[in-house]
């Protein structure tokens, strides 16, 4: 019963912990796409 009472904890976090590592690449490609577009944007004004 313990056993099964700590892997529910470390699956919770386990969940925690890859949900914020999913939230910071997600934001990350977002800030890398919208930098791209920001400069190709750029490129084509010239």
């Amino acid at each position: 019963m313990i056993s099964f009472l700590t892997y529910e904890v470390y699956l919770g976090n386990f969940l925690i912990l890859t949900s914020f590592v999913l939230l910071i690449f997600i934001t990350l490609a977002v800030i890398y796409i919208s930098y791209v577009s920001w400069k190709d944007k750029k490129r084509l004004k010239k």
